[in-house]
């Protein structure tokens, strides 16, 4: 089977989709019920996730975990593990997995952290929302796309200040040296992890669904640890700073859930409303 980007973009966007329709609602912003508030803007929405982003304690986690990260970058670690993966796992089958486009595999795992299909996938999936308002597909295109817009600039930005290089692309290789490059970060972890963890996030109660999903959002990392592309602390980065910023978007649905809602209410005996309150 001859590979072509029109046909996997096409498989990729069913695969999604299929995805979220076995995903429950949980985590959508939308429900049955009418809140006596006023609806959110998108940009209301956006500034909260945002806010819930940079707050104090998730920044002291980012902080921990750009700490353990640099440990392992600036010391001998990456390069051991480096050199581990690459003589000992690393293989044909391997390599069929991670990235080679010319296998008769519908998908690879770099594919799932490629930012020019899965952002706009997400975008697509959440313009379902206006066609059929409070879909599993569209919440989870609308939360999937929240967590690229809130964290992808940070992560971007974190890729330079660290300033580290591929395996293979400099004397200094993982050492960070702040602006120096802009590789401390792995974008295609960041991108892959995304959908996968937002699919985890809207089905908390779901162990068939939640812990396939946590697995399948290392796998776009994985990829670039196999291929030579990225050291092992970059990975970590770029999963962990997605992982921060899903929870982020659904902290803030959380948020948006409490206060006073009301709801049509009917039985045997009658009709009327029920007022519910949370906090």
């Amino acid at each position: 089977m001859h590979y072509t980007t029109h046909s996997t973009t096409r498989q990729l966007l069913l695969a999604l989709c299929l995805y979220a329709g076995l995903t429950s609602q949980h985590g959508a912003l939308a429900t049955d019920e009418t809140s006596i508030t006023k609806p959110s803007s998108i940009v209301d929405i956006v500034a909260d996730d945002y806010k819930s982003y940079f707050k104090r304690e998730r920044l002291l986690r980012l902080g921990i975990a750009f700490g353990a990260a640099g440990i392992v970058a600036n010391t001998n670690m990456d390069m051991a593990f480096r050199n581990w993966y690459q003589e000992n796992v690393r293989s044909e089958r391997t390599d069929c997995w991670a990235s080679d486009p010319t296998t008769d595999l519908a998908f690879n795992a770099k594919f799932f952290g490629e930012g020019k299909y899965m952002v706009p996938a997400a975008l697509l999936a959440a313009s379902v929302n206006y066609i059929d308002a409070d879909t599993a597909v569209g919440n989870w295109g609308a939360n999937a796309s929240r967590a690229y817009i809130v964290g992808l600039p940070a992560m971007w930005a974190m890729q330079r200040v660290t300033g580290a290089s591929r395996p293979g692309e400099t004397p200094e290789g993982s050492i960070w040296r702040p602006f120096n490059d802009d590789n401390g970060v792995s974008g295609h972890a960041y991108i892959g992890a995304v959908p996968f963890l937002t699919i985890a996030s809207m089905n908390p109660e779901n162990n068939w669904i939640k812990y396939p999903a946590y697995i399948a959002s290392a796998a776009a990392g994985w990829s670039r640890v196999n291929d030579d592309a990225h050291f092992l602390s970059q990975v970590f980065l770029g999963w962990y700073m997605a992982w921060e910023a899903v929870d982020s978007v659904f902290e803030n649905n959380e948020k948006k859930k409490k206060g006073v809602t009301v709801a049509p209410m009917a039985g045997l005996d009658g009709f009327g409303i029920m007022a519910k309150g949370t906090w």
